[in-house]
């Protein structure tokens, strides 16, 4: 693949938005798509949320992250999630029926093989409005999205529990940056 383009994944609350922002001060960093749609679905009082209605929330998610996916870049890109996770999360919410819709795109909208991992850590774990699971639901959504990313043929590379700035270094390390 000519562009690096890496992401970052995990369950709620284990890590990856701090681990991103670390990122994004020498590289081109992709926020969490599904973070700002729930904060923009929230704002209008829309039901396309994931815990109201999955689908549509995971549409505008996936219509984020093609685009985010289309830009162009010589630097190394880091995006917080993917559009496997939206699988993932397809799969979590038992709506296997919009798998087919979701596949294609992420089969058309491939990232560099290795996918970091960032592990359920129940030391760290937290709620906010946009984040309603508990840690238990959590570590599913982990085993869905490791099913998720192996489905589509990445090599999944889980990042230790250690402080963001080591995580960078783990994380950089393995792409020999």
């Amino acid at each position: 693949m000519s562009q690096r383009r890496y992401i970052i994944t995990g369950a709620p609350s284990t890590g990856k938005s701090t681990v991103i922002n670390e990122l994004g001060d020498q590289h081109v960093i992709f926020p969490e798509a599904a973070r700002k749609v729930i904060q923009e679905q929230l704002a209008l009082n829309s039901n396309k949320v994931p815990w109201l209605d999955n689908y549509e929330f995971s549409k505008l998610v996936v219509a984020q992250q093609i685009q985010d996916c289309s830009i162009k870049s010589k630097q190394t890109v880091f995006f917080d999630r993917g559009i496997p996770d939206v699988i993932a999360y397809l799969n979590y919410y038992k709506q296997k029926e919009y798998l087919h819709e979701f596949l294609t795109h992420a089969n058309n909208h491939r990232y560099s093989d290795k996918v970091f991992l960032m592990p359920p850590w129940e030391g760290i774990y937290q709620n906010d409005p946009e984040r309603k699971e508990t840690f238990k639901e959590a570590k599913v959504i982990n085993e869905q999205l490791v099913d998720s990313y192996q489905a589509l043929n990445y090599e999944i590379i889980e990042v230790p529990f250690v402080n963001p700035k080591e995580r960078v270094k783990f994380i950089l390390d393995q792409i020999n940056l």
